[in-house]
């Protein structure tokens, strides 16, 4: 343990942060209504450095790539993606005004990327006792959480109800069979093993006592007799449920949908065949996308170098219908740049098969007759909510589109101790009131740490995080926060040509989202403001006010 000396009280300005070396490594010194704090100083998602986010008067700091959130006075985790808290170092104060940091590993790289504390081991045992609790929490088997999805939200509700203080079984059922992974990453890049995905190792889960269940599905859910029937034949009884299902890819209803190479991307086991195809022979393959949204458009952006990629989209640009046209556009050129090539406004009729195997595709048909050559095609026509199992339940009132109603606090309407997660859960939006099922991985994870708050305290948590999205294509990067359902105006402060902006998505004079690209940390900051209440106008925003110009006070 060493004391490292890091300036007086005077030299940080209130409301700042910044990083400081300490050895060999940096700390992150923020300063909040005169008291001076010390973290580790990267972002626990992907490392990015946390000086140059956003700190609010409330001690809350925002990661400037992807929105992750921290309180510095504690260095605990508040807003996923980050999984882990940062350290926490203490600070003293000797004569009135010299800073001093205690640190561990003085003149050593801090492992602030992985180092958020952890719950105590946990020990199965059949009661909690004085005399099984040893040296770590007891668990008791008399009470049982059944979490049905192995994704986002599920993986964080099951890790923050241990960190909550649930010493209950714990079963995380996936229908993948390996443990969770990081799946934005899927449409990143190419080259990923499987253990490189992996959110946490084996060894994580059974010190905290989560019981996985692999390459298991849920077939039926009883919430008369509280239980779950799964497809291996096992029954699992419940205390309480949370279903964090996730979505399907959406299929599309035209001959050829089920020839070989005809594909989606969801899985890693997606992922390894569309690789194996792209990289077969050495050969550039022609490869289809139908599709320009998200997953669309990145898998283009990964195949670019290795295929001769076409892009089929309905609407007039790539992310009309969450971009708008003049954003759309941006990312049209730019895939154009890479030699994509776009069919827009078009429908596809069917896929032919090859003239040489006819088990595999050959072409994509067009509504004008076009015919595009394909030997591999992606399907990225959107999600639906992954719900079927509970269609022949009579308790599940699903949505038109395969959704679940929810509460503040996750729970189904009209269900007690049971709860929807992720993708699926249709809730109603603190900005606007609207009820919405939002498709984003961190918001995810949120609402799985949200969930397990919940039942834990036994409290109504009104839920009013701010999503954010990021999207990673030909080394230029997407920041999205906030949600907008519709928008009547999209107004940008910068320039889309160079591709350095911000573009404000508004309804009526209320500002509802922000995109930027090059322009960080802007939308970190304006996810913060959307928290407090305290966006300008469309108006302001039109005059040429920056959020950044606004501070982040109560």
């Amino acid at each position: 343990m060493g004391e490292y000396p890091i300036g007086k009280i005077s030299d940080y300005k209130d409301g700042n942060k910044q990083e400081v070396a300490v050895g060999n490594s940096k700390v992150l010194i923020s300063k909040i209504d005169g008291q001076i704090y010390a973290t580790s100083s990267k972002c626990t998602h992907y490392g990015a450095p946390l000086a140059k986010g956003v700190l609010s008067y409330d001690g809350r700091i925002t990661c400037p790539w992807h929105g992750a959130c921290f309180n510095v006075k504690t260095g605990d985790i508040e807003d996923s993606p980050g999984m882990d808290n940062l350290q926490s170092f203490k600070v003293t104060i000797k004569d009135d005004d010299n800073v001093y940091v205690e640190v561990d590993e003085a003149g050593k790289e801090f492992q602030s990327l992985k180092a958020g504390r952890r719950p105590h081991k946990c020990i199965v045992t059949p009661t909690i006792s004085e005399d099984t609790l040893g040296g770590g929490n007891a668990i008791t088997e008399k009470d049982t959480i059944v979490i049905l999805g192995g994704g986002a939200s599920g993986n964080a509700a099951a890790e923050k109800l241990r960190e909550s203080g649930y010493y209950g079984r714990i079963f995380l059922v996936s229908r993948e069979p390996y443990l969770p992974i990081d799946r934005p990453k899927l449409s990143k890049n190419f080259g990923f093993g499987i253990e490189k995905l992996f959110l946490r190792n084996q060894a994580f889960y059974d010190q905290l006592s989560i019981t996985l269940k692999l390459g298991t599905t849920a077939t039926k859910v009883d919430p008369t007799s509280k239980s779950v029937a799964l497809d291996n034949g096992e029954e699992l009884k419940y205390n309480s449920l949370i279903i964090a299902t996730g979505a399907d890819p959406r299929s599309i209803p035209i001959p050829g949908i089920d020839l070989k190479n005809v594909l989606y991307l969801r899985t890693f086991n997606d992922y390894k065949k569309i690789e194996g195809i792209v990289n077969e022979n050495d050969e550039k393959k022609n490869l289809v996308i139908i599709g320009s949204s998200f997953i669309g458009m990145e898998v283009a952006a990964m195949s670019a170098k290795k295929a001769n990629v076409s892009v089929i989209g309905m609407e007039k640009v790539p992310f009309e219908r969450v971009l708008g046209e003049k954003v759309g556009k941006v990312f049209q050129t730019l895939h154009e740049s890479h030699g994509i090539k776009f069919y827009l406004e078009a429908g596809v009729t069917a896929i032919e098969p090859s003239e040489t195997d006819p088990s595999v595709c050959g072409a994509v048909v067009l509504r004008d007759g076009t015919k595009i050559k394909a030997d591999i095609v992606i399907v990225g026509a959107g999600v639906v909510p992954s719900t079927g199992f509970l269609k022949g339940t009579p308790e599940f009132k699903l949505e038109k589109d395969g959704g679940i109603k929810v509460t503040d606090s996750f729970q189904v309407e009209g269900l007690e101790d049971v709860y929807a997660i992720g993708d699926i859960a249709k809730f109603n939006y603190s900005i606007t009131g609207e009820p919405l099922r939002i498709e984003h991985w961190s918001f995810a994870e949120n609402t799985g740490r949200a969930v397990a708050e919940a039942i834990v305290s036994k409290k109504v948590i009104p839920f009013k995080k701010i999503p954010y999205f990021w999207s990673n294509q030909l080394s230029k990067g997407l920041r999205y926060c906030g949600y907008a359902s519709s928008f009547d105006d999209v107004i940008v402060q910068g320039s889309l040509e160079e591709m350095k902006f911000a573009a404000f998505y508004a309804r009526g004079d209320k500002i509802l989202a922000v995109a930027t690209m090059s322009s960080d940390p802007i939308a970190s900051h304006s996810s913060e403001l959307l928290r407090l209440g305290k966006f300008p106008t469309a108006t302001e925003i039109r005059n040429g006010k920056s959020p950044i110009d606004v501070p982040l006070t109560a």
